[in-house]
């Protein structure tokens, strides 16, 4: 009666590890940004002459994701204001100065996730808070999942994200020069990141240290 009891017990147990072991593998992974491969353009109306085109840089974060269940990602993104390229110096400098992004102030901005909202196999919508210029306010970005594959080149695990966003600047303290540059800045995201799992709490001791000086 024992052995049978113990026998019983074994087989549960090996039928609760089978169970598990899928929940296990389904968990969210972790990535850290390639700031090589990671960029956002953004477009902003000039005098309603023209859309000026202009790019940032990522310079660090992470993300969790599983495209099993969009309800568990994460995202953490610093944006490096100080790297802002319009294609001209003069241009670069005026973006900058304290009338606009007043990077002697923020050089940086933060993006971190709420929510994850899936609408179907590739695309879904983050719905999070951006930190810019002294202010925190919600911003909807629409995400869409290209790929997730080795990278033969990096010998890595890699995902790749495409997405979009609006803002508006004047809800972020910039509100000069309203005559020359438009209310309405459109983002376009690309975004590559290579499987890190220390990403997030390497991430959160640079953020801490910046807070620190």
């Amino acid at each position: 009666m024992k052995r049978l009891a113990a026998l019983l017990l074994r087989s549960w147990v090996l039928a609760c590890a089978g169970l598990c072991a899928p929940i296990a593998c389904a968990a969210p992974q972790t990535y850290r940004f390639d700031p090589v491969h990671s960029q956002i353009a953004f477009s902003v109306e000039h005098q309603k002459f023209s859309n000026a085109l202009g790019r940032l840089r990522v310079k660090e974060g992470w993300f969790q994701f599983d495209e099993d269940d969009w309800s568990q990602a994460r995202v953490d993104v610093t944006i490096d204001l100080a790297s802002v390229d319009l294609g001209d110096a003069k241009w670069n400098d005026a973006a900058r100065s304290g009338a606009l992004l007043d990077t002697s102030r923020w050089p940086t901005a933060r993006y971190t996730s709420r929510s994850v909202e899936r609408v179907d196999a590739t695309h879904g919508i983050i719905h999070g808070d951006l930190a810019f210029r002294g202010e925190t306010k919600p911003l909807d970005v629409a995400v869409t999942l290209n790929r997730i594959a080795n990278d033969p080149y990096l010998f890595k695990r890699k995902a790749g994200f495409s997405a979009t966003a609006t803002l508006t600047r004047q809800d972020f303290g910039m509100t000069r020069y309203a005559d020359v540059v438009g209310a309405k800045v459109a983002l376009r995201i690309e975004i590559e990141g290579v499987v890190d799992s220390d990403a997030a709490k390497t991430n959160e001791r640079a953020s801490n240290h910046d807070i620190e000086k």
